[in-house]
């Protein structure tokens, strides 16, 4: 709330400093007090002005009284009044985001065995349900405030492991045994932590990559034949095209498009 009393202050006798306070009209507490220096030259000029925030306290007093006395000289003061009756104050309202009734989730829900074997159940508990897919499948900012007990250690841990790179390694591991060594196909991983080199890629069969590590080589297709020969693409975890890498993911197959035309 900003008010902007026009207060009056005639110092009769000299130019100098007053005293200005806040009271209510209940009791003699003073919410705010200070010293105001008054020149002479600031006196004939601009209006002076005071700036201070008080309190405001519910059921809220009928009116604030602000005083203004001379510390030098009697009578010379002005007095203000501010009408609380028709005040209407902001609805207080807690800021906590209501815990919704959703079904538990599994931990396979991880799609990580690695991940899964570091706990001794079977489902998230509910406040770790609400908040997996921002933890696990996002880098945004969270602010997790629960009771002691609660889980959000665990919480903390699902915001610590890279799923998408958890996966390629995943599907590594998976087609490795199968493709690789009973097919003979030649397969690599590129990732934010691993990038094969040119020989390597030019003489891959599968590459499998992550979203973001796959973006920054197809941009510059043109120049990399790697990129052209590329004939099957897919995109696991295809659901993500609502979250924040489906712009990524929707480029990648816009790309394939133009290449292959």
């Amino acid at each position: 709330m900003w008010i902007e009393p026009s207060l009056t202050i005639q110092l009769l006798h000299s130019y100098g400093g007053c005293g200005t306070g806040i009271s209510d009209s209940e009791n003699d507490h003073i919410y705010h007090s200070e010293l105001f220096t008054l020149s002479k030259r600031a006196a004939k000029g601009e209006p002076q002005k005071l700036s201070f925030t008080v309190p405001i306290f519910e059921p809220h007093p009928p009116q604030y009284y602000i005083r203004a006395v001379s510390d030098s000289w009697l009578q010379s003061e002005s007095f203000y009044t501010i009408s609380l009756h028709n005040l209407a104050l902001p609805e207080s309202h807690t800021s906590h985001t209501e815990l919704l009734d959703l079904k538990p989730l599994p931990i396979t829900s991880l799609g990580n065995r690695t991940y899964e074997s570091l706990y001794n159940f079977s489902h998230f508990n509910p406040i770790q349900t609400q908040a997996f897919h921002v933890l696990y499948h996002t880098d945004n900012n969270v602010l997790l405030g629960a009771p002691t007990g609660s889980g959000k250690t665990i919480s903390a841990e699902l915001a610590m492991f890279p799923p998408l790179k958890a996966l390629v390694r995943e599907r590594m591991n998976d087609w490795r045994k199968r493709l690789v060594n009973q097919l003979g196909k030649s397969m690599v991983e590129m990732t934010g932590d691993y990038t094969p080199d040119l020989m390597a890629l030019l003489s891959a069969d599968i590459i499998i990559s992550t979203p973001e590590k796959w973006d920054g080589i197809s941009r510059n297709w043109h120049t990399r034949s790697y990129v052209k020969k590329v004939g099957l693409m897919i995109l696991d975890e295809i659901h993500l095209l609502g979250a924040d890498r489906g712009p990524i993911l929707e480029l990648h197959e816009n790309v394939l498009e133009t290449v292959t035309c």
